[in-house]
């Protein structure tokens, strides 16, 4: 039987950076060292069997984020393509804005903290609460491109720091409630 093989518009890996790995290599040895401090087979056995076991971990808790023809998967989530909405990419200040504060939560996420830019895709399907996947990408142009999306542009220059007028949320607020916090 032939395979049929399903056209990749996108493929990416969120792998850990480098830092990451020294981290957990110093890790290893510091258990290592406080677990067997007189005895150095005991200390090398230890000590390499964290870093094997923190290897693999880190290895294994990168998601993916695989964009075919038909379905968009982020690490272990999967979606049809017929369900997406409209799709926007953050990168700086409105990244940070859109994981934080901006949040939903409801929201699928799917964040690394050593990527910094998101792209936020809504969800049409009315038997699914998610109201929009939210993620870390390396590349939020590329994915965009593959999605049929925008990215996200600032109105606010370089320098000027967001406030409660300036903010994108500032409108569904309801003015009576800040009000009252600013009266108590």
């Amino acid at each position: 039987m032939p395979e049929t093989s399903i056209p990749l518009n996108y493929h990416e890996k969120l792998r850990s950076p480098w830092w990451l790995w020294v981290t957990v290599a110093a890790l290893s040895f510091a258990i290592g060292l406080s677990l067997s401090p007189t005895n150095v087979a005991l200390f090398i056995i230890l000590a390499v069997v964290a870093l094997i076991i923190g290897s693999v971990l880190l290895v294994v808790s990168a998601p993916a984020i695989v964009i075919t023809d038909s379905t968009l998967n982020v690490g272990r989530a999967t979606i049809e393509r017929e369900f997406l909405g409209e799709v926007t990419g953050y990168r700086g200040e409105d990244a940070r804005y859109e994981r934080g504060r901006g949040l939903n939560g409801l929201a699928f996420m799917c964040f690394r903290g050593w990527v910094d830019p998101v792209v936020k895709v809504e969800i049409t399907d009315d038997r699914d609460e998610t109201p929009y996947w939210l993620f870390s990408t390396r590349n939020p142009e590329k994915v965009i491109r593959a999605l049929g999306g925008r990215m996200h542009t600032s109105d606010l220059t370089p320098g000027t720091t967001i406030t409660a007028e300036s903010e994108p949320a500032a409108a569904d607020r309801n003015p009576s409630t800040e009000e009252g916090s600013r009266d108590a």
